[in-house]
């Protein structure tokens, strides 16, 4: 396979082994290892980071192996754009899977397909391999989003270029330019509360993945979601950094696969009835307010967090709690 994989890790060898293994068999020329560092004085932390990092060294298949690896850990919110910044330094599309994404083996020549398909065409930013519907639309191979889905993913430097950790635009505006803009973007209130209220805190919390959706829905831009599953996250459990818990019953989801040859949209635009399904699936009201709630109150610092329930406890790196765990 021609197309560029990054593989991101962290701590887990046992996942790593079985996403590392899909990779092999697909063979690609180029792959690029990404490896967040262990948390200062955690000795499970530089045991596990250590293991995790010799499952990649057996590359057995004629390849270029390029390593990014972090002596200290920079967290989700760093360490993974930090690293396909380096990789989109050098190839101008990669095929992207974190240490938890097991792929099907038909997701390496769906996206290798997909990114040539759609190259030249900057409409689309973004390729998923993950469809978590319960009912998915079946015509096609695929349709066309508004929403990235990060589970196994594809996209370009053109597109990766979008991107901005920091949401220095958002940040920019007044509330009111903000509530302005959200009513241009989305139609309905509980959208527009949702994705307000999660850029708004993109500051507190420690991930990338909606400032990379800001980067789509910001300038009504598309992504690419199959129409059979192709992803299933294994990385579920206590050790995870942010999916402890699985309220939506999305975990380690059938690998389904894609036949060939791809069956392609006649024309590129958006699927609003699958978007409404995705909204209503992952926005469940009876989730929305505690997980709202619980940003809340991590944001007024200390340890109001231990108030929060554990298995909708948000993993957010709060400035009180990392100042005050440096210190002590």
């Amino acid at each position: 396979m021609k197309t560029a994989v990054a593989l991101i890790l962290f701590k887990r060898p046992d996942e790593t082994a079985r996403v590392f293994e899909r990779i092999r068999e697909a063979r690609p020329e180029k792959l690029y290892l990404i490896a967040d560092g262990p948390r200062p004085g955690n000795a499970d932390d530089e045991r596990e980071c250590e293991r995790a990092r010799a499952v990649v060294e057996n590359v057995d298949w004629p390849c270029d192996v390029k390593r990014d690896f972090a002596d200290e850990n920079l967290g989700l919110k760093r360490r993974i754009p930090s690293g396909l910044d380096w990789v989109f330094e050098q190839v101008e599309e990669a095929i992207i899977l974190e240490d938890d994404c097991l792929p099907h083996p038909s997701f390496f020549p769906y996206c290798e397909e997909l990114l040539a398909r759609y190259r030249d065409d900057e409409r689309v930013v973004h390729i998923s391999g993950s469809q978590l519907l319960p009912e998915p639309p079946s015509k096609w191979s695929y349709h066309f989003s508004r929403g990235p889905a990060i589970w196994g993913w594809a996209t370009w430097r053109r597109a990766w270029r979008l991107f901005d950790v920091d949401l220095t635009d958002w940040h920019a505006m007044t509330r009111r330019q903000r509530k302005e803009r959200l009513r241009e973007m989305f139609e309905e209130p509980a959208e527009q509360r949702h994705w307000g209220f999660v850029w708004d805190s993109s500051h507190e919390i420690d991930n990338w993945d909606a400032q990379w959706s800001y980067a789509a829905l910001s300038r009504g831009l598309l992504a690419i979601h199959p129409n059979r599953n192709m992803i299933s996250n294994i990385g579920f459990g206590d050790d995870a950094t942010n999916a402890t818990a699985d309220p939506l019953g999305i975990a380690a989801r059938e690998l389904q696969g894609v036949s060939f040859p791809l069956e392609h949209p006649p024309e590129v635009r958006r699927d609003a009835e699958a978007d409404r399904m995705a909204s209503h699936l992952f926005r469940r009201p009876r989730f929305e307010w505690m997980h709202r709630a619980g940003y809340r109150i991590l944001q007024a610092g200390g340890d109001a967090l231990e108030l929060v329930p554990e298995p909708i406890r948000p993993k957010i790196r709060h400035r009180d709690r990392a100042e005050r765990a440096g210190s002590g």
